[in-house]
Order: C-alpha cells, then sequence, then structure tokens
C-alpha cells in the first residue's frame, strides 16, 4: 500500500459494525463505521462521543454486518442553559449587530465556560471576530453567534465557517420577547441538526407562561427545564 494511503486510514480509518458482539471503543479521533443499515462516522474528542449517520437511506445492497445507532453525548453534560442566556443577554445589549461568543470546554475540570469573540467589523448582517486565547488544555466545544433582528437559520457564510468538530449556535429574532435559535452538530463539513437543545425548551416554557400567567414563573422552573434536557 502507498505509504500516502496508509497515513491517511490510520487518521480516519475505515471499520465494519460487529453482527454478533459490540462495537470497539476507539481513541480520540475519526473513523468510518460500514453497518448493515448504512455508513456512519464515529467521534471522539475530551468533550465529545458521537455517531452520526453519513446518509439517510441504507445500502440496497444486503451487507453481512450489525447494525449501528446514532448517538451523540457530552462529556461535559447537557448544554448549560444559563450560560447560553448571559449570550442572549449580551447580544440584545449589543442590538442591531451580531455578536458572537463561544464555550470553551477545559480537560483539567471537565467543565465549560463563556467567553465573548472580540468583533474586528460588525454589522446587523455580518460579523468578523477573534476567538478569546485559551489555555492549552483548552478547546472550543459550542461556537455561537446572533443574526440581530433577522431569523435564526444557516447562513452561506455560516457553512463556509463552520469546520472542524463542534457544536454550532445562531440566535435570531433578538429584539422579540423570545428569540428563536437553530443548533448543529459540525462535523468536518457534515451538519447534523440537533432539534432538541435546552433553548427549545426555554422558549416552549416561555410561550406558555405568556398564556398561563405570572404564576406559571415560579421557582424551579429553570430546574425543570435542565432536568428534562438531561433525561433526553
Amino acid at each position: 500500500m502507498d505509504p500516502r494511503d496508509q497515513a491517511l486510514l490510520a487518521t480516519c480509518p475505515v471499520v465494519a459494525a460487529p453482527r454478533f458482539g459490540a462495537l470497539s471503543d476507539m481513541p480520540n479521533g475519526q473513523r468510518i463505521v460500514v453497518a448493515r443499515n448504512g455508513w456512519f462516522v464515529q467521534t471522539r474528542l475530551d468533550w465529545l462521543d458521537s455517531i452520526t449517520a453519513l446518509g439517510p437511506e441504507p445500502p440496497t445492497m444486503r451487507l453481512p454486518y450489525g447494525e449501528v445507532q446514532e448517538r451523540l453525548r457530552f462529556s461535559f453534560g447537557p448544554l448549560p442553559i444559563r450560560m447560553i442566556e448571559d449570550f442572549v443577554a449580551y447580544g440584545r445589549a449589543h442590538l442591531p449587530d451580531e455578536v458572537a461568543g463561544v464555550l470553551i470546554y477545559a480537560r483539567s475540570t471537565g467543565r465549560l465556560r463563556l467567553a465573548i469573540c472580540e468583533a474586528e467589523r460588525a454589522s446587523p448582517i455580518h460579523i468578523d471576530y477573534r476567538r478569546p486565547p485559551m489555555a492549552g488544555d483548552e478547546t472550543v466545544a459550542v461556537d455561537l453567534h446572533t443574526h440581530g433582528h433577522g431569523p435564526a437559520f444557516w447562513s452561506a457564510d455560516d457553512d463556509r465557517d463552520d469546520q472542524g468538530i463542534k457544536v454550532a449556535g445562531v440566535f435570531g429574532l433578538l429584539d422579540q420577547r423570545v428569540p428563536m435559535a437553530c443548533f448543529r452538530l459540525v462535523i468536518n463539513g457534515l451538519y447534523k441538526p440537533l432539534e432538541r437543545h435546552p433553548w427549545q425548551a426555554t422558549q416552549a416554557h416561555a410561550l406558555r407562561s405568556e398564556d398561563e400567567g405570572p404564576s406559571a414563573m415560579r421557582d424551579g422552573w429553570m430546574w425543570r427545564v435542565m432536568r428534562r434536557w438531561q433525561r433526553g
């Protein structure tokens, strides 16, 4: 085998899903898993353990392998709603311009921290920014930005900028009482929408509270939101 091909396979190996046993553990990195029900990319990082389908349909040919199910696990637990709320508050304070921030994971503590990105140029429709400095054991786990008064959606600029491996979140309609949000898992150009995320529960609760009156905003509702998210 050509040494260049050997290097590529060492970086991203291809394995068959076992039919009678369990899929073997893997170190940090990435591999392709061929299964009876499709092709999958498995990714391991200090903060991430995921298996994501590479396509919506299983192969036409009946492969003699086992099946694989998608999964998504964060070592730090659920996405921290309070940090996300702090970021949204920062975005509101800087309307009409867009803002950007990151949730940084530290291997030494196993926790996230929110850091706001320094804007080089910002407008209501675009932002150029620099990420904050990080310690040697830190990495960006979640990339956040806003669309100001506009809706939350993934633009062509977002698709171009969202590279590597991370969770990405965008917030829009920040001038309204309940902003909207979209989240997705980014894996080297593969985008997996995260339909269930903690802000979704927060938004639903806020809309219900509008109908139920002030008594709905009693102490402890944030705890219940977080528990629902943790249970998945």
